[in-house]
């Protein structure tokens, strides 16, 4: 097994991987980081945000070291992961119709919903330099999480999983985007039943528990 080090922010996407490697009990060292004045940097003070740029070319959060290789992009970190323990089928183990529904959901998800929607949301000012207009960028950015939220609820009818009969990665970044719509103010149990039926089993699952308690968050849904 490779030397791993996960570099996270405690409750940022980072949960994602880091619930993964606890959930198959994958050794793995952990760097805390938070967000400094500067950009990210380590809880500790000994890595700052400059000397992280070093290490993920862009400052953000997760990042994983694979025996001195880093690796960028929680996407990419999961399949990476994934190799490590290739019974768990994270991916679905269908190389067809099923892995393409994964990559299906991690690219949506990753993209408009994290990106675009809670990016608008939380941080405004990547996609505005007018003072003036930083309120209807948020505000568009809590119409568009609404409506991935309303779509995911949606997909969910009927089903235990996002993706056939088994837990795969695109479940566990399924909770961590209910965890910051709750967070965020949305009412998460209302109007989005299936979701928060998925996302409230998934806290009983090892990996994901682990990881709330690592990460001092608390049960959102338990």
């Amino acid at each position: 097994m490779p030397n791993l080090t996960l570099y996270l922010a405690n409750g940022s996407c980072a949960f994602v991987p880091h619930a993964v490697l606890l959930h198959f009990g994958i050794p793995h060292t952990i760097v805390p980081m938070k967000f400094g004045a500067e950009g990210i940097e380590s809880v500790d003070g000994t890595i700052s945000h400059a000397d992280y740029l070093k290490i993920h070319h862009w400052g953000s959060v997760p990042s994983l070291d694979v025996d001195g290789e880093i690796i960028t992009e929680g996407v990419a970190i999961l399949n990476y992961i994934s190799s490590l323990v290739p019974g768990a089928n994270l991916f679905t183990n269908d190389d067809g119709i099923g892995r393409a529904r994964v990559a299906e959901w991690l690219n949506w998800l990753s993209g408009t919903l994290h990106g675009a929607g809670f990016g608008m949301m939380v941080r405004p000012r990547r996609f505005t330099d007018d003072p003036a207009a930083v309120e209807h960028v948020q505000g568009k950015g809590k119409d568009l999480v609404g409506k991935c939220f309303t779509r995911i609820d949606t997909r969910l009818k009927d089903r235990d999983f996002a993706v056939g009969d088994a837990l795969t990665v695109a479940d566990f970044y399924l909770y961590i985007f209910s965890r910051w719509g709750k967070e965020l103010g949305f009412d998460m149990e209302a109007d989005y039943p299936n979701y928060v039926r998925l996302v409230g089993r998934l806290e009983s699952e090892e990996g994901i528990s682990k990881a709330i308690k690592a990460e001092n968050l608390e049960f959102l849904y338990l």
